[in-house]
């Protein structure tokens, strides 16, 4: 293999002085038997642009600069790379992921001009820049975590500030002939560093930001509105292929192309299965990290602390864990302490009970500036990364609820959702077959999402769009679906704009709770109606309720659903604004009062049901004299007890039109039959005798 040749990077803010050092640079080396050539990435603006000042297409700029940097390489010849390289992405994509012919020696010069003189020099340039880019450029050089390093494949770096110097050239030559010392000593204090796979630091990156990404967005798919809005402010479109093409796209677009291989992200993914990343049971094996590959072998520069397979088997023990392990602490102990003996009983090589500086070290350099914890997050809680919230056990119990759930309430979202979390589940290793629920919701929806018409609100596409347009807060169009069925006052007229606000299953089916647009006011009228019925004719997407406004709806249909025996919210704005209003002397007076006294047999029941309707709203018989059953001291057991067949009074406050035509109400008073004598409101009372004067009708005719 032939000897290294020595090539030269410099790294400064905009008028630190570069191309003049540049120039000089080349001279000094020129006496001293070193033929190299300088490119400007300004240079090549003007050639490809005809101004220097035209920042043009980087993709471009980067094509022609890279050719040419290996062009001379391949013939001998060492390059200086006069840019400001201010950022650490771009300074990898020349030393660690541009492909070279031969071993290169990269030599890091960075300039460290004040930035103060840097701005008196630009105002004497011909071509200027913003004040701000050269503040912009100034505070990424000055970054503590990812400032310009000897670990990013540079064999030294020298710091030169050319304003301390009245003859720049003297100073250029000095730093000159003390580079082999420079290189040789700082190679004798790695000389006990035991390399593996990721011990070039463009290589450790890629993993930890591959690692974070996913950790973020799973399997990198859009299967939600939310999702597919936060992926979509990476990219869009967005990407398609495998996962290492859809991840190398992002990472791109996150933290720079040079970590955007497509083969070295496959080969990530590949690894972090191996090493119990992805499994959803808790990984034990220690962390074994893959053998120095030839990429490794060929780095002229220097290496991270990472690049010794010791720290870097401590430091992903600690991601791993805390990403299978989140909220993971102990009462009274301190997570940092709790941390160090769960991993040192796990991997005794990691951390000890007395690495709290190193543990601290570890979370400062690596945790939070790669974004696996937010800066400045308190950890008494713990350090909870990623997705992983629940045991093994846990998510086996969430699987089984959703099983007996998802087909029983017929929702097509609830469904995807449970095929989703199957399908991530199994992927990580976790066995689902034979996971039952030791709890069921009996009640079950009517309606087969796959049994009804592909305009309904009940099929899952349109099922999404309508989910999307609840989040957004945009304001839609319905229509009643053909033949759909209906009650007397039920309708959706035509055309009629309103502001959908709460999915909601009821007995058989989910329905929509919506609020129709006022003119005028500021709060509308809110109904409700079965989805399957309904269509989604427009989304009016410029339109949205303001936060405000729709959180005060949620909670007045929060309050009306908690007042009405179902979900009919009756057709009175006025009444609704009073019952579903924060005034409770409002709601007291709009209220009315459903008597009845009922049957021992009956009551014995109806005094179990304490939660039917709001316990301030319920009035119940005492005990007669003599009757011992239990009563709970806060029951609301304050109306005296009769004599006769029904001596047990009843006393429900509720909204007049569920008095004057709620279907739930009727269904469930009049199901008592004969078990309750109801004594008012009127209406009911007359419902009541009708309803049992016509089946009794029906039955004489029939006899």
């Amino acid at each position: 293999m032939p000897e290294p040749l020595r090539c030269h990077l410099l790294i400064g803010p905009p008028a630190s002085g570069k191309t003049t050092l540049a120039a000089v640079m080349a001279e000094r080396l020129a006496a001293r038997g070193e033929v190299v050539e300088v490119f400007s990435t300004d240079r090549i603006r003007e050639e490809l642009y005809g101004d220097a000042t035209i920042q043009g297409f980087w993709s471009a700029i980067e094509a022609r600069l890279h050719g040419r940097i290996v062009a001379c390489i391949e013939r001998g010849v060492g390059v200086i790379v006069d840019a400001t390289h201010a950022r650490r992405p771009w300074r990898l994509a020349i030393t660690q992921r541009l492909p070279l012919p031969r071993p290169v020696q990269w030599i890091g010069w960075q300039l460290t001009t004040p930035l103060e003189t840097c701005k008196q020099w630009n105002r004497r340039r011909e071509r200027r820049v913003p004040d701000a880019v050269i503040h912009s450029f100034a505070a990424s050089l000055a970054d503590a975590i990812f400032q310009p390093a000897r670990a990013e494949g540079l064999a030294v770096l020298v710091d030169l500030d050319p304003s301390a110097h009245t003859d720049v050239a003297a100073a250029v030559e000095q730093e000159l002939s003390r580079l082999d010392r420079r290189i040789a000593a700082s190679r004798n204090r790695e000389l006990g560093h035991q390399l593996h796979g990721y011990s070039r630091l463009l290589d450790y990156e890629r993993l930890l930001h591959l690692l974070q990404l996913l950790m973020r967005f799973p399997d990198l798919e859009a299967r939600d509105g939310a999702t597919r809005s936060a992926l979509e402010q990476i990219c869009n479109p967005l990407p398609q292929g495998e996962l290492a093409e859809r991840a190398a796209a992002y990472l791109a677009a996150l933290h720079g192309d040079c970590y955007a291989d497509p083969t070295a992200l496959a080969a990530d993914l590949d690894w972090l299965e191996r090493e119990g990343f992805f499994s959803v049971l808790p990984a034990q094996a220690p962390i074994s990290p893959p053998l120095a590959a030839g990429r490794v072998e060929a780095n002229g520069g220097g290496w991270p602390q990472e690049g010794d397979a010791k720290v870097f088997v401590r430091v992903l023990t600690l991601i791993r864990h805390i990403l299978q392990h989140p909220f993971d602490r102990a009462d009274g102990k301190p997570v940092q302490q709790h941390l160090m003996e769960q991993l040192h009983e796990l991997d005794a090589s990691t951390y000890t009970p007395q690495s709290g500086a190193t543990l601290r070290r570890d979370i400062q350099k690596v945790l939070t500036p790669y974004g696996f914890r937010p800066p400045g997050e308190t950890v008494r809680q713990g350090y909870a990364l990623g997705t992983a919230l629940l045991s093994a056990s846990q998510l086996r119990d969430a699987v089984a609820l959703l099983r007996s759930t998802a087909a029983q309430l017929g929702d097509p979202v609830q469904q995807q959702l449970l095929g989703d979390l199957e399908r991530r589940l199994q992927q990580g290793g976790l066995e689902l077959e034979g996971s039952a629920s030791v709890r069921r919701i009996a009640n079950r929806s009517i309606v087969d999402p796959a049994l009804v018409r592909s305009t309904s609100l009940a099929c899952a596409d349109q099922a999404r769009r309508l989910e999307e347009a609840i989040l957004k807060g945009n304001r839609v169009v319905l229509g009643r679906l053909a033949s759909a069925a209906r009650f007397n006052d039920s309708d959706v007229s035509k055309g009629e704009r309103m502001w959908p606000l709460q999915l909601v299953f009821h007995n058989i089916g989910w329905y929509l709770a919506y609020e129709l647009e006022s003119a005028g006011r500021p709060e509308g009228l809110i109904r409700t109606e079965r989805v399957d019925r309904l269509e989604l004719r427009e989304v009016h997407s410029g339109f949205r309720q303001a936060p405000a406004q729709r959180q005060r709806s949620l909670q007045r249909l929060d309050r009306l659903l908690r007042h009405t025996s179902g979900i009919y919210c009756g057709d009175d704005l006025d009444a609704q604004l009073a019952i579903g209003g924060t005034d409770p002397l409002a709601r007291q007076r709009t209220l009315q009062t459903l008597r009845f006294r009922c049957t021992p047999y009956v009551f014995s029941f109806l005094r179990e049901g304490l939660q039917r309707f709001p316990l301030e709203c319920i009035r119940l018989s005492k005990p007669r004299p003599g009757e011992q059953w239990w009563r709970h001291r806060d029951a609301p057991h304050e109306l005296e007890p009769g004599d006769g067949s029904h001596p047990y009074p009843i006393e429900i406050d509720l909204p007049p039109w569920t008095l004057a035509g709620d279907i739930d109400l009727r269904r469930w008073l009049f199901g008592f039959g004969h078990g309750v004598i109801i004594d008012g409101p009127e209406i009911l009372r007359r419902d009541h005798r009708q309803r049992a004067e016509e089946v009794a009708e029906l039955y004489a005719q029939t006899a």
